[in-house]
């Protein structure tokens, strides 16, 4: 095959420069044995130098006529064949590990949260708290029965008499017998206590709001779940983006070393190409602490300490089908579990403050006793006596506690309202700005796309230039980074739009894990 070789034989035969009709001849006797040696649609990879060859010498511009004759077959087999670069391997082609664990399914995804997330069980911790305290409210209507026991060994005695069932005794030791035994059994029921009534009422009041509370936790981490989701599977399509730009970059610098070693690339143009691979191995670095950080955090919303991963078959599209099953749509934000929940604590909080006015209720309670006891001097005159009886008690003065206790409540009130202020609005700012960061998240993507095909046709057309030997080193790793950085930002957008689809559905809703 004629080349540069060739070329430079026949200069020094001649023994000067050659003339531009004599270089435009070489050139297409070149491309023509290239043509003859192979086919056009499929170069073998060694060939790519040879295309280069031409354009080498040092001479005088070629008429245009031997351009467009060495063009057309080189430029047609790389406009259907890109892979005209020589190909690499290298280390880091290599891409990550797949982690122990991979998420199969949505479905997997809401047991896996519903056996073992944090938040939710905590948030159900709250629920059963309420349910006790509640039930501890509750107990003051209950009765209570108590059972005493005693007895008592007298150590000193005295002289006197005793009367027992015999008759008087007198002159004896006092007094007989010297141990009394004695048992009592009281039942206590209450029948009129306001306060333990209000404060029941209240118990139930927080635990409502308390199982509200759960269900915007469930709304929260089926949120981060579906996130970590989408960042997963951002992160491992930006990683396999940055395995693509290393290998190009590196396809890019052997082909560059190629043509310098034949005199068609100085120097400069070989340590542009070193130093466009050492940005994109820097990136492709990144990218991949990025997803096992994805990973990682995947894995702790799903309730693990270990990375956790997103099976390829996966359909982030039906993510928000998936969550609407287990999500309902709210027609306002009064009806999300957040709001509802705080408008339920101002009601606690209100009632609270009321709940220091019923000390000073008096109470009635019923009493009934029943005592056992071996001494003599009985009421009844007999070991077993009963009594029944009922109990009024009125509060005069406690000392202040009641007017205490009402100033704190009522700061409590307060603290209350104002939350329920800055809950509102910002679930009414969520909702505004997740219904419209999903038109945003579209725009972009649009933009970002259109920007991609772009810098796709300029990266191409450049490369082609390069291979052609009119474009420069410089121009090809320009357009090749722009490409690239178009097809990361178009990779972001496209996931940002689920993302934001997704977030937009969850703020304007209730679920139920």
């Amino acid at each position: 095959m004629l080349g540069t070789d060739t070329y430079r034989n026949f200069a020094s035969f001649r023994g000067g420069p050659a003339s531009p009709k004599l270089i435009a001849a070489l050139a297409i006797m070149a491309w023509t044995a290239a043509a003859w040696a192979q086919p056009a649609v499929a170069p073998a990879p060694a060939a790519a130098p040879t295309v280069t060859q031409a354009p080498a010498p040092p001479a005088p511009a070629q008429p245009a006529a031997s351009a467009t004759a060495a063009v057309p077959a080189d430029v047609a087999a790389a406009d259907q064949n890109p892979v005209l670069l020589p190909e690499v391997d290298d280390p880091m082609l290599a891409p990550l590990p797949p982690p122990g664990s991979v998420l199969t399914s949505w479905q997997q995804a809401l047991l896996l949260v519903r056996a073992r997330s944090t938040s939710r069980a905590s948030a159900l911790a709250q629920v059963d708290r309420a349910s006790a305290q509640a039930r501890l409210a509750l107990t003051t209507f209950y009765p209570t029965l108590t059972a005493t026991g005693s007895v008592t060994q007298h150590l000193l005695f005295g002289r006197g008499f005793n009367v027992t069932s015999n008759g008087i005794q007198t002159n004896v030791d006092i007094p007989d017998p010297s141990a009394i035994w004695s048992a009592r059994l009281s039942l206590r029921q209450p029948v009129l206590n306001l306060k333990s009534w209000h404060e029941h009422a209240t118990s139930e009041v927080a635990q409502r709001a308390a199982q509200l509370k759960v269900e915007d936790v469930e709304r929260l981490v089926l949120a981060a779940v579906a996130d970590t989701i989408v960042a997963v599977v951002t992160a491992e399509r930006l990683a396999e983006i940055s395995r693509v730009s290393l290998r190009s970059s590196l396809s890019t610098l052997d082909l560059t070393r190629r043509r310098a070693r034949l005199g068609a690339s100085s120097a400069v143009d070989v340590l542009r190409a070193e130093q466009e691979v050492a940005l994109n191995r820097a990136q492709l670095v990144g990218a991949n602490e990025s997803l096992r950080r994805a990973r990682e955090a995947l894995g702790m919303a799903l309730g693990y300490p270990e990375a956790w991963g997103v099976t390829p078959d996966i359909r982030l599209d039906e993510l928000g089908e998936d969550a609407k099953k287990v999500c309902t749509p709210l027609t306002g934000i009064d009806k999300r579990a957040d709001v509802r929940a705080a408008r339920t604590e101002v009601e606690v909080a209100r009632r609270n403050v009321d709940s220091p006015d019923y000390r000073l209720a008096p109470t009635l309670d019923m009493v009934s006793d029943l005592n056992y006891s071996t001494s003599a001097n009985t009421a009844n005159g007999r070991p077993l006596q009963w009594t029944v009886g009922a109990l009024l008690t009125i509060p005069l003065f406690d000392g202040g506690v009641r007017s205490a206790e009402k100033q704190l409540n009522s700061s409590q009130l307060t603290v209350a309202e104002q939350n329920l202020t800055q809950v509102k609005r910002q679930a009414q700012l969520e909702v505004v700005q997740a219904t419209r960061s999903v038109s945003v998240a579209e725009e972009n993507y649009q933009v970002s796309r259109h920007s991609r095909d772009i810098s796709k046709e300029t990266s191409r057309l450049a490369r082609l230039s390069f291979l052609n030997g009119k474009g420069t080193s410089f121009e090809l790793v320009d357009a090749t980074r722009r490409y690239q950085q178009a097809e990361l930002d178009l990779a972001v957008k496209e996931f940002e739009v689920v993302r934001a689809r997704i977030l937009a559905l969850l703020a304007r809703a209730n679920c139920d894990i």
